[in-house]
């Protein structure tokens, strides 16, 4: 893995905790998103949300699919994790979405507080893009 050069983009995707753990063990291989990212991310960095609250894994990015919903659930509903109701629930009216298809997957052994990579930050609503340099810091912990 090459450890965050200047050029990598990385996401902070706050999760639900049993969303997190799927993709950890590879039963989950898309993350769905309802906003598309200006500047699509090389690695995305985990955030279990409550109960959890810590970050747990980051992933490398195979590639982002934006289609409408239908379109991301026929194209990925054999590996989203998801069931069909809380799917269409979870897009509701939006017209468009993401989806982020999940590469190699590093699990931290020690999960980290959001202050280790984002001093006095809270967790995002959807994401927030990281400095390079915090897959060098998660690095160290898996």
């Amino acid at each position: 893995m090459d450890s965050g050069s200047d050029d990598d983009s990385v996401a902070l995707l706050a999760i639900k905790p049993r969303f997190a753990e799927a993709i950890i063990a590879g039963r989950k291989t898309v993350e769905f998103r309802k906003t598309r990212f200006s500047q699509p991310p090389r690695y995305v960095v985990l955030y279990a949300s409550t109960p959890i609250r810590q970050i747990v894994a980051y992933f490398e990015v195979a590639y982002i699919k934006e289609l409408t919903p239908l379109g991301l659930w026929r194209k990925f509903r054999h590996v989203g994790g998801i069931e069909y109701d809380e799917f269409f629930q979870y897009y509701g009216d939006r017209s468009r979405g993401c989806a982020i298809v999940v590469a190699t997957v590093w699990k931290l052994k020690r999960p980290a507080c959001l202050g280790h990579l984002h001093p006095r930050g809270s967790a995002p609503q959807s994401f927030r893009y990281l400095n390079a340099s915090s897959i060098r810091r998660l690095s160290e912990r898996h």
